[in-house]
């Protein structure tokens, strides 16, 4: 049986109340916070009364304010006056309640603690005084660095710091951007989906204290156990880590900041004394003994599994708190829910702060302790989850709680083979990539992924849907999408056929009963069953005939169509495709790709072969050198047209161009060959552009002439369309096809006038060019965007043979 998520396994300490009220009077009127409070104020006092003075007097104001313009450095200054008083020993050991004081031994081993803390409050002063960037930020962890190695006595001053010192300080802003990250990734979430925002904030569930928790804990992440030598120094932390006291420093240390950030943002000096309260509040909880509490999933609940971006995990956030005195590490463990205890373990589990392997950090408050990977290995649908807090000394405190996944696998893996990159299916603004190269789809179209939201009681898939919309979106609820594929789970035999891995989203139900062998079963003894049976979902270009029609359920109406892409464009441009699943409660779960189609025209023909028109006889003296020397090129322009449509046009980036070469990559091209009749097909491939004939055969990488045709609903439109205009393809050598100089290719050649052949040979010839693009079109030859195109001609060799000795 689950104990209750709060209620702590025997031995474990139980978690005091929350102590974050309003200030009481037993703390306000206590000896020690008075002193504490006098000395706080006696540092705010002179800064107090110069701006006072400075508002009596506006014409010293504004001499001072043109005299001496703002400054970094005038931050800092007025951070020391305040606090150099507030922060001495006896300030210090006076917040600490005595039993706090006898714990920690005596002060002489725990005094290189009390003299950092300055640059703890300072730190956090700084930071919360405005809104700052991630680039500020890290400035101001450079000034606590500073600070921090300067109070123990060895720090880069004027000299430049070492290599050592370089790489600690390239170690903390690498922490500070893993503790950073979360939070980013919350704020951007909020940026894409701020639709619950008004509700929230109407109903009172956000105010003016909004934030505050999500920046007190990127400083829980950052100043983790192992970023200890780093902000230390490796001797420092060599030297303190062994006392018992070194947990506290910690605890310490961030009380210290949020004490900081407090004063910062204080409006008045009533702020301030409640600042004072939290920071004395939080110093106590410091204290504290052992503690451990499993916030999210609530026991019994049925927990959403969700991707989260800052660990790249899909899983379960465990949400709860950690700490207490001498506290040193927490432990996340998770078992098969009613399966022995020795059946806890780590794997799959994702630590938040520090190393993503664990051990988690004390210190953590209604914080994410970390989360349990569902995806990377095996885990069932109901599991327990056991919390325990770890210190120097004594039995660990332990919580645990069980529940139900959730699972919301819902996404489109990839379409035709060609996946998202370079970050994966669960990134909405990935687009589909071979390698590093962007690629574009048309035609008949097969889409792969998963659509499975279930397993809590109660819930279960109900549908799934493909929708498009136009131009690339990340929000889901951002319309208007048109549907385009159906799946169904309505009957009991489509439920049985649930996927629950990846599958051919574009599949439509079949009832074929899966007949028993006789014997031993009676004859038409079968089994009823219902088959999901992949097909292609037809984007355009090509109609099929019938449409794309299927039932909803095989075995009852009503039927459903499948809808191709606008012919705005000639059905191509930017789409972005959404998956849709339902569950049986009206919840939806949502996945989109951006794609790029294209189903415009390609085009390729040969118009005519050195001024010569198709079926035209041409004779090699047109061509030939005087007296037919084969040292020197026979050259005919081979004229054409190979042109493909860019999706967009204008834009010449890859892949609204996936015919030519951009940026060194080669995305479609043409090609030539030439063949006399009678040889093997497909003829002798030729170099392109040429001339030499007999180097190795290439492909045309650039468009050639123009077809004097474009997208006739193209968006944006093309502008002024000339003629018709060929181009040259490529340059052909003629000596090629003289068997004097070409004696090698005797498939390819004609003999000349001589005692053999007293007219010189003739031949018909074919020249044959093939046109295509990079496009993924499944339906059509290649599949891609191709066109091939022949030109028949006749050659006739009317040269005569030289005399010996006089060849070239």
């Amino acid at each position: 049986m689950a104990r209750q998520r709060n209620e702590p396994e025997e031995g474990a300490a139980v978690q005091p109340e929350d102590e974050d009220g309003p200030p009481r009077d037993d703390e306000v009127h206590d000896e020690d916070f008075q002193f504490v409070l006098k000395e706080l104020l006696a540092g705010y006092e002179p800064v107090l009364a110069e701006e006072l003075e400075r508002a009596r007097d506006p014409e010293r104001l504004k001499k001072e304010a043109l005299e001496h313009p703002p400054s970094c450095e005038d931050e800092r200054a007025l951070a020391n006056r305040i606090f150099e008083r507030f922060v001495t020993e006896e300030v210090s050991l006076r917040l600490l309640t005595p039993e706090a004081r006898q714990q920690l031994g005596s002060v002489e081993e725990w005094r290189w603690c009390l003299r950092h803390i300055r640059c703890c409050i300072i730190f956090g002063w700084l930071v919360c005084r405005g809104p700052r960037t991630f680039r500020s930020f890290n400035y101001y962890l450079w000034r606590y660095w500073l600070c921090v190695r300067q109070t123990l006595g060895d720090a880069p001053g004027d000299r430049p710091p070492t290599d050592e010192e370089r790489e600690d300080f390239t170690a903390l802003v690498r922490a500070l951007a893993g503790a950073y990250q979360p939070y980013l990734t919350d704020q951007l979430a909020t940026v894409e989906f701020p639709l619950g925002l008004p509700d929230e904030i109407i109903g009172g569930k956000i105010d003016c204290d909004e934030g505050q928790d999500e920046s007190a804990a990127i400083f829980e992440r950052l100043l983790t156990a192992d970023i200890g030598p780093a902000l230390l120094g490796r001797k420092a932390f060599e030297e303190h880590s062994r006392h018992p006291s070194f947990w506290f420093c910690r605890c310490w240390c961030l009380c210290a900041i949020r004490f900081g950030c407090c004063l910062a943002q204080a409006r008045s000096l009533i702020d301030v004394l409640r600042c004072l309260v939290f920071y004395r509040r939080c110093l106590r909880r410091c204290f504290r003994p052992l503690f451990c509490e499993i916030t999210r999933p609530a026991l019994d609940s049925c927990a959403d599994e969700e991707y989260f971006g800052g660990p790249k995990v899909l899983g379960v956030e465990i949400v709860g708190s950690a700490g207490g005195a001498f506290c040193d590490h927490y432990i996340l463990e998770w078992k098969p829910a009613g399966a022995p205890d020795t059946a806890y373990t780590q794997t799959s589990i994702v630590y938040a702060g520090g190393s993503p392997t664990g051990p988690g950090p004390c210190g953590v408050s209604n914080s994410t302790l970390g989360w349990l990977d569902t995806a990377s290995n095996p885990v069932p649908d109901a599991v327990a989850v056991r919390l325990c807090v770890y210190g120097t000394t004594g039995a660990p405190a332990c919580c645990t709680t069980e529940f139900q996944i959730f699972r919301q696998r819902v996404w489109i893996k990839d379409i035709e083979g060609v996946q998202p990159g370079p970050n994966g299916i669960l990134d909405a603004s990935a687009q589909l990539e071979t390698g590093t190269t962007l690629r574009a789809f048309g035609t008949a179209l097969e889409i792969d992924g998963r659509a499975w939201a279930g397993k809590c009681e109660g819930r279960e898939i109900k549908r799934y849907t493909l929708s498009f919309q136009s131009g690339f979106v990340t929000d889901p609820l951002v319309g208007p999408w048109t549907q385009f594929w159906q799946v169904d789970y309505l009957s009991p035999l489509q439920r049985k056929e649930i996927q629950t891995n990846d599958f051919d989203l574009t599949s439509f139900w079949v009832y074929d009963p899966i007949v028993l062998p006789s014997p031993p079963f009676p004859p038409g003894t079968s089994i009823p069953k219902d088959w999901l049976t992949p097909t292609h979902w037809w984007s355009g270009n090509t109609t099929p005939v019938p449409p794309q029609q299927f039932p909803v359920d095989p075995q009852a109406g009503p039927t459903w169509t499948a809808q191709q892409l606008p012919t705005i464009n000639c059905q191509s441009g930017r789409y972005t495709l959404l998956l849709d699943v339902e569950d049986t409660t009206g919840a939806h779960y949502y996945d989109t790709q951006q794609v790029w189609f294209d189903n415009k025209s390609i085009y390729g023909k040969i118009t005519q072969i050195g001024g010569v028109p198709a079926c035209a006889t041409i004779n090699l003296s047109q061509f030939a050198a005087a007296g037919g020397d084969c040292s020197v090129p026979w050259l005919a322009n081979l004229l054409g047209i190979a042109y493909d449509e860019f999706i967009e046009e204008g834009n010449g980036a890859i892949p609204s161009d996936n015919y030519a070469m951009v940026g060194g990559v080669v995305q479609g091209g043409y090609a030539l060959w030439i063949k006399k009749d009678g040889a093997p097909d497909p003829g002798v491939q030729l170099p392109v552009p040429g001339p030499l004939p007999w180097t190795p055969p290439t492909n045309g990488t650039t468009r050639v002439g123009d077809p004097g045709l474009r997208c006739a609903t193209a968006a944006p439109p093309p502008g002024p369309v000339g003629p018709e205009t060929p181009g040259i393809l490529a340059s052909l050598d003629l000596r090629r096809l003289d068997a004097i100089c070409n004696p090698g290719e005797t498939d390819l050649t004609l003999a000349r006038r001589g005692p053999g052949h007293p007219d010189g040979e003739c031949c018909g010839y074919v020249a044959r060019l093939l046109v295509w693009d990079n496009s993924v079109c499944p339906a059509l030859s290649g599949g891609r965007h191709q066109i091939e195109h022949h030109f028949p001609f006749c050659i006739c060799n009317d040269l005569k043979e030289p005399q010996e000795g006089l060849i070239g």
